[in-house]
């Protein structure tokens, strides 16, 4: 029989009527994303902008790298590409007034184009020494402080998201009747800081059975205010026969 304390809590999220049968089974709560981030090119760390523990939004920068070569070469551009869009506008002046051939005139435009290829060129070299978080999360890991030298091989970062998690359980084939992609099922988290009830939703039934001949179902839970940590057990009622 269920523990008491599980029917109460179906009692008052589902109603009175009981719509799950059987032992509740354990599964793994695992994060919803999780991303490792490297650096974009090698270079040397100049600047640490987060520490683990802290939350992130997509697009905040996480670190700096050393740039200033990059950064005097923007400049070179930048003066490069203000000449040819003087000179790509006198050439067309010339042209018009015929006192140039057309020529010329498209050779001006052509260079103009080059320099603001190039100077994009450079302002993308500049920008690729700023690491950005790709995602909303936490910061769970940094492997490098500042002055070390990275290459893009190195995980500088690993971020979780845990907006919502999934829980993994691995169950018998003659259980998957109600547990299709859609279903909504009843979980709970013994382990969180407060005994947590949630309703979950199952994405994933896996098509193969591992090497013990169960099969490997994924249920998806909201999870806005983090209260339910990536790593700990869950309890994932089985839906009856007769639950819609």
């Amino acid at each position: 029989m269920p523990h008491p304390a599980l029917i109460l809590a179906s009692t008052l999220l589902f109603g009175a009527r009981p719509i799950f049968a059987g032992v509740p089974l354990e599964g793994l709560v695992l994060p919803y994303r999780q991303v490792e981030v490297a650096a974009p090119v090698s270079s040397r760390i100049t600047e640490m902008k987060v520490k683990e523990g802290d939350a992130v939004k997509e697009g905040q920068p996480l670190a700096l790298l050393y740039g200033k070569l990059e950064e005097l070469e923007v400049q070179r551009a930048k003066v490069l590409l203000e000449r040819r869009e003087f000179e790509a506008k006198g050439a067309k002046k010339l042209y018009e007034n015929r006192i140039i051939p057309e020529a010329k005139a498209l050779e001006a435009r052509i260079d103009l184009d080059l320099a603001r290829l190039q100077y994009e060129t450079a302002a993308e070299q500049v920008r690729l020494r700023t690491i950005l978080a790709p995602m909303d999360g936490v910061v769970v890991t940094r492997t490098r402080e500042v002055g070390e030298t990275v290459s893009t091989a190195q995980p500088l970062f690993r971020i979780l998201d845990l907006s919502k998690v999934v829980v993994q359980i691995e169950v018998e084939p003659g259980q998957l009747a109600t547990l299709v992609p859609g279903r909504r099922v009843r979980v709970s988290f013994p382990q969180a800081d407060q005994q947590t009830f949630s309703e979950g939703e199952v994405v994933l039934v896996d098509p193969c059975t591992n090497a013990e001949g169960r099969v490997r179902v994924k249920v998806v839970v909201e999870n806005p205010e983090r209260r339910i940590r990536s790593g700990i057990k869950a309890l994932v009622d089985l839906p009856g026969p007769s639950q819609p």
